[in-house]
């Protein structure tokens, strides 16, 4: 017969555990826990600056005085049109020119940079603080530059005879005319230059964040302001060409592309 055995349980009585507040633990040398440690975004700066080239920020407007660098010579003026379409920019390597706007971006070993609408500069201000030529504009802006070369608004038609003053035609590319006449040149070769709009391609590239310039603008504001400019260039012995065979811009005598790059 199996003997039969008995289990004795043994009870022990926990021991205490003692708790102590917070301010108990700060007294002693047994709260071991790491000091607060703020998270690393309190060590960003709040302001981040961008790096670039350009200069600090104009306070005061200074009109510019445009220099005769390129007496007698000839400048190549780079308008938007889409006779440009697969142009190779390449090619304009040791030419005088002027880029008009976001032609920059496709040539920036332009000379010269010109724009007249300022908000030109806010869509594409990081391509033209890095740009190394110099910038022309009329008026100045909030967020201009010192590198930023601003000049006086002139008449609407004819040509400025003042270095500091562009007549300006209601459009960007007039006003880069009487720039190059200011620069000093004696033959200026359009490129670029259709002054139209079929509803489809405005632009050799892609265009810009606004609405494009309706056909009834180039026909009714821009290219009535160049007939009056032709009887100025005359008096001044100054050669225009347009480069832009198709272009509705018949003020100029036209040549091909081929043909304008025969004068570098």
């Amino acid at each position: 017969m199996q003997k039969r055995r008995t289990v004795r349980k043994i009870i022990q009585e926990p021991n205490a555990i003692e708790y102590k507040t917070n301010i108990q633990r700060r007294n002693t040398k047994e709260d071991k826990r790491s000091p607060f440690v703020k998270p690393p975004s309190h060590y960003v700066p709040k302001n981040i600056e961008l790096q670039n080239a350009s200069q600090p920020l104009m306070t005061k407007i200074v009109y510019a005085t445009v220099p005769k660098l390129y007496d007698g010579e000839t400048i190549y003026i780079i308008g938007g049109g889409p006779s440009l379409k697969n142009f190779k920019f390449e090619s304009l390597h040791g030419c005088r020119t002027i880029a008009i706007n976001k032609a920059i971006l496709f040539y920036p070993d332009a000379d010269v940079l010109y724009w007249t609408d300022g908000r030109f500069y806010t869509w594409y201000k990081n391509e033209v603080d890095n740009y190394k030529g110099l910038k022309y504009s009329l008026k100045g802006g909030a967020q201009y530059t010192r590198d930023i070369n601003i000049l006086k608004k002139g008449e609407a038609h004819g040509l400025s005879k003042d270095p500091q003053t562009l007549s300006h035609g209601f459009n960007s590319g007039y006003a880069a005319i009487n720039l190059a006449y200011h620069l000093g040149a004696k033959r200026i070769i359009l490129l670029g230059f259709d002054m139209g709009s079929d509803g489809t391609l405005t632009h050799f590239h892609d265009g810009y964040p606004s609405r494009s310039t309706g056909e009834a603008i180039y026909r009714d504001r821009f290219i009535p302001s160049f007939n009056e400019l032709k009887t100025d260039i005359k008096e001044l012995n100054l050669t225009i060409l347009n480069a832009s065979p198709y272009s509705k811009l018949n003020v100029f005598p036209k040549i091909t592309l081929d043909q304008a790059l025969s004068f570098r």
